[in-house]
């Protein structure tokens, strides 16, 4: 199998998942040797100082140069011997490893309730809300054409037009927007880089979420140069299952409906899943968030007292 089609983000996913899968013990060890002689070279060739790797992917990255030292990458074939000396070497750094999860899973637990004072006391101040759920991710076969650099720079841009949003000068599928939630992530399977949006509408000026969620995904297409696709939530079919189980969470959402509000809520927080933590970035640039969301206290947050100044 050729892998030269690989770029930074997937090249840094493979070997992430093939530290992590020999730890688990869950590959054998003839697959272990091919993997290693097609991911090798390419996370090599993509290898950046100047950005951050998960613990696995520098695992992989110790491990290997202890062994092949300064041999040009593309010169190094791993036979038996080199692959078991690999394996061997590993389990030094299972506690970097594990120590990187439960950073996680505290960080994405701080997140969720974090996350969760915001929704709730936006729901608590508007009658309705209409909720927005969509994914924005790439096109499987464009993927290789992403940096991880351009993934920030993509949404730098949209989180510019959400800021924008109501602003009299600018027209967008964001006017009405009084609430708003991402979270970046990066597929255990695939590599493939996404991000979970989610959006709160004034209930009294829009009601139309599939228009609006087709909207937000049609933007996301522009941002990105073409290179982007969408998974919206919105569709009639997908909500008729939610609703048929009592689990609808998106769409208008009643603040004296108990139920909507409950389901409202769980949905929101799967942006902050503390057991998604296969879904953690396996690079990124340092200093730079993978979770936000928008401030319930603002100046043109209308019912709200005013903010007091200091001097």
């Amino acid at each position: 199998m050729s892998y030269s089609h690989l770029n930074q983000p997937l090249a840094a996913a493979n070997v992430h998942s093939l530290v992590t899968d020999i730890l688990a013990n869950t590959i054998c060890f003839n697959e272990v040797l091919n993997k290693l002689n097609g991911f090798y070279y390419p996370f090599m060739n993509h290898l950046n100082t100047e950005l951050s790797y998960s613990e696995p992917a520098l695992a992989f990255f110790n491990s290997t140069q202890a062994i092949v030292g300064d041999i040009y990458p593309e010169n190094v074939i791993w036979d038996h011997d080199k692959t078991q000396r690999f394996i061997d070497i590993l389990p030094c750094y299972k506690n970097d490893i594990e120590n990187e999860r439960n950073a996680f899973i505290y960080q994405e637990s701080q997140n969720k309730n974090e996350l969760g004072c915001y929704i709730n006391n936006l729901i608590g101040h508007y009658s309705r809300l209409l909720f927005i759920r969509v994914d924005l991710k790439y096109a499987q076969e464009m993927s290789h054409l992403v940096s991880i650099e351009d993934f920030y720079n993509h949404m730098s841009k949209l989180r510019g037009l959400i800021g924008k949003a109501n602003d009299p000068k600018i027209k967008n599928c964001f006017d009405d927007l009084q609430g708003n939630a991402w979270a970046i992530e990066q597929g255990g399977v695939n590599g493939g880089l996404h991000c979970h949006l989610l959006l709160m509408y004034d209930g009294a000026r829009r009601q139309n979420d599939w228009y609006i969620a087709k909207e937000v995904g049609e933007k996301w297409k522009m941002i990105t140069g073409g290179l982007g696709e969408y998974y919206s939530y919105h569709d009639k079919e997908r909500k008729q299952q939610y609703s048929q189980y009592g689990k609808l969470g998106i769409g208008m959402i009643h603040r004296n409906n108990p139920q909507e509000v409950e389901n409202a809520v769980r949905s929101a927080l799967y942006l902050t899943d503390p057991n998604k933590h296969e879904q953690q970035l396996k690079l990124w640039i340092s200093g730079k968030r993978t979770f936000g969301h928008g401030k319930f206290r603002t100046e043109n947050r209308r019912g709200l007292p005013p903010i007091s100044k200091q001097f």
